[in-house]
Order: structure tokens, then sequence, then C-alpha cells
């Protein structure tokens, strides 16, 4: 099989740009396996919020960089993208195994900058990025009462200056400029995760458990200001030493049970509870890009569902 399609993108969002971006899959089938490919081309304009002031001179003003002779920020420029993946899937008697490589080759990389730790974004664009990784899952299809599936992706994100476009109000983004080749706030090596459900046939009854591990999002440091970083509150998450958040393994349970069923009318509960043995963990740290997320506690919920 082999299908393809091309579209066509303009953006007035700062700047008019415009893009043809074509795609191709193909896949061929051997059995009970099934081999695929595709090439993909993407076009995203600048994220909107904010995006005015962004791109205001009266804004750039403000900048530390405007009194070296700099503007201090530039007009932003769409994200353009190739994508490439491959990939296999075999299904045996009683499961499904799926495995693909895949890579990104980015221009004008999208990163919005947050405004000294508030929830005030500026969108950015940097000069360069790549992504690469392989991605594995194992689906255990419904055998009697019982289901599940697990995944694994083992990944690697780098870009490279300069910051080509945005607001910049900060120093910290003054490291970014020489061209070098940095790791952003969303590089992560290793994500898992998996789950079992259990089903009863007659009553329709579930509970399923949800397993994810994430390995941990890398923090911006330099030598001057690691020691700030670590009186920060919430330093007990980091691993200084590997230059990440600590790993983290968050463990979810939910249940569904039917009531009442009279026709197209019919009554349902259901509970849950998110990070079940209550966590902590940060997804990152201290990040002049995107500041400090940490994740929630031990939360649990109970709804009833009216369908009529």
């Amino acid at each position: 099989t082999v299908s393809g399609g091309v579209r066509f993108d303009v953006s007035n969002l700062g700047l008019r740009r415009q893009q043809l971006s074509p795609r191709v899959g193909a896949a061929y089938r051997i059995e009970r396996t099934v081999l695929r490919g595709s090439v993909s081309r993407f076009f995203q304009p600048p994220q909107p919020e904010h995006v005015l002031l962004s791109t205001s001179a009266e804004a750039r003003a403000l900048s530390p960089f405007a009194g070296e002779g700099g503007e201090g920020g530039a007009p932003l420029e769409p994200e353009r993208q190739w994508a490439f993946e491959a990939g296999v899937n075999h299904q045996f008697d009683w499961l499904r195994v799926d495995a693909a490589v895949w890579y990104r080759s980015i221009i004008q990389a999208a990163d919005p900058n947050v405004f000294t730790g508030t929830t005030i974004i500026f969108p950015n664009a940097v000069a360069h990025g790549r992504a690469r990784g392989v991605d594995l899952r194992v689906e255990l299809p419904r055998r009697h009462a019982w289901s599940g599936y697990a995944n694994a992706a083992a990944g690697r994100v780098r870009q490279n200056g300069p910051i080509t476009g945005g607001l910049f109000l900060e120093d910290a983004v003054a490291d970014l400029g020489s061209g070098e080749e940095f790791v952003p706030d969303h590089d992560q090596p290793i994500v898992a995760g998996g789950g079992v459900t259990w089903r009863h046939a007659r009553s329709g009854a579930m509970i399923s458990g949800v397993m994810r591990y994430e390995s941990g999002t890398p923090i911006e440091r330099s030598e001057e200001d690691e020691a700030e970083l670590q009186q920060r509150p919430g330093a007990e998450l980091v691993d200084f030493e590997r230059g990440r958040v600590k790993p983290r393994t968050i463990v979810s349970l939910v249940a569904d049970v039917p009531i009442w069923k009279r026709g197209r009318r019919s009554a349902g509960a259901r509970a849950s509870v998110i990070n079940l043995f209550d966590q902590r963990y940060a997804y990152n740290f201290g990040n002049p890009f995107s500041g400090t997320h940490f994740g929630a506690p031990r939360t649990a919920s109970l709804s009833l569902r009216l369908t009529f």
C-alpha cells in the first residue's frame, strides 16, 4: 500500500511565509508482518500567545541586549521540519509487537520562553534542531477478562543556537547565542509505561492499572548558578551530578462500574487514583525557557455518569 499527499500553508503571523509540504508512506505485508516507512514535511506557524509583544520594537527596547547595539529580539519565523520513520509490526497468535525508528530535522525550532518564572510565555525560535529515537510497543488483546500493553521509547533531542526570533528579556539567553549544541528541556532518554485491564464480561465492570516511567529532563545550569539552584524549593528532586531531574515512576488506578441500564439509558460510577504512591517529582527545574513544574500529588476522584 502506498499513500501520499501534499499540503500548502500560508501564514501571516508576524511575517508572511509559505511552504509546500509533501508526504508519502508505504507499507508491505508479508503474512502476519507489515513493514512500513514514511517521509513528511511540516510547517508550523509561531505560537500565537503574546506573539505581538514578542515582535514589538518597543518591547525590544527593554531587553538587556538593546544596550549592546542589538535589537533585543527578532521577528519569529515558522518552524519547518522533515520527518522520517520506518517500522515493523508483527501479529503473533495472542500478541502484537510494533517497533519503529524515527528522525526529525528542524529549522527554526519553536521553543517558548517563560518570563522570570511566571505564566507569561514569549514564543521563541532556535536556529536548528534534530531528534531521533526508537519506539517499541507490545499489546495483549483481550483474552478472557484480561488485556494489557507495554511500551518503551528511547530518544535524543538536540538543538543548536543562536536564538533567531522572539523577545529576550533575560540575560540567560546570551548563553545560547554562540551557535553551540545544547540539550533542550524536553529531551528525555527513556520513557516507558504499561497497563493491565480486567473487565467482567457480564456486568461490564472494569479495573485498570497504569504505570509510567520517565528518566528525567535536563536542567540548564552553569557553575556560577548551580549553588543558587541547589537552594531553591524542590532541589532534592534534582540529580545535579547527572544534570537532570530525578527519574520517576507513577502508578494510577481506574475503576468503572455500571449501575443501571435500560435501553439507551444507563448510569455508572467511576473512581480513580492518580499517583497512587504519592511520589514527589519534577517535570523540569529552573529552566530559563520553561521554569519549574512539579507533578501533582496523589489525587482521588469519584464521578457519576448518566446517559439518556
